[in-house]
């Protein structure tokens, strides 16, 4: 049985694995000027150097989004473990069809599949980690139904194949090789452990 630990714990370590996305698909927080300088001047000032041509803030003027939060990874991990119910019921191409809006949005992003939808309020934490709980265990329930030759045995190789659909979803939308596959393997790992896995899904070299 899932425990509501080990869901808060696995939601960790997807927010800490999953952040390099967020950094790279999440808008920066404008720098802060603290200066001195009259509000008139200032705001010539930032309209005329810190705004592109295009009126949009510089890059070099823009600091990181803020982390990605254990409700972000908790939302990460619910589309895994949906990923892996699509998987046994037959419906994994409509789950990857999902995943341009779905992820991004799950880490508070905009989509460009999905121009002017704003994401989703982040839900609260202890919400979605239920959610989360739930899930894993409809999912064990529906791998002690399997035949005795697959059931919880096949979790393992289906994570693994997951994780590689994932990173190459992650590639679709842009985000660097290195950290897709990272992240990916992140991800499926917490996602593992919730299963009493302890492990990444495959090895690496």
């Amino acid at each position: 049985m899932t425990t509501d630990h080990a869901c808060q714990t696995a939601a960790g370590e997807a927010a800490r694995g999953i952040d390099p996305v967020r950094a790279v698909l999440a808008p920066g927080r404008p720098r802060t000027r603290a200066s001195a300088v009259p509000v008139v001047i200032r705001a010539y000032l930032d309209s005329d150097s810190a705004d592109g041509p295009d009126g949009t803030s510089r890059q070099e003027d823009m600091l990181p989004p803020d982390p990605a939060t254990p409700a972000m990874g908790a939302a990460m991990l619910l589309t895994m473990l949906d990923g892996l119910q699509a998987d046994l019921s037959g419906a994994l191409l409509s789950w990857y069809a999902e995943l341009p809006v779905r992820v991004p949005h799950g880490l508070g992003a905009p989509s460009p599949s999905a121009p002017g939808v704003e994401p989703p309020r982040e839900p609260n934490e202890w919400q979605v980690l239920g959610t989360l709980r739930g899930s894993a265990q409809e999912l064990l329930t529906a791998l002690s139904q399997r035949p005795r030759a697959e059931g919880f045995n096949e979790l393992s190789w289906r994570l693994a194949m997951l994780e590689d659909v994932f990173a190459g979803a992650l590639r679709r939308m842009n985000v660097p090789a290195e950290i897709s596959v990272r992240a990916a393997a992140d991800v499926a790992q917490a996602a593992g452990s919730l299963f009493g896995l302890g492990r990444p899904a495959k090895q690496r070299g």
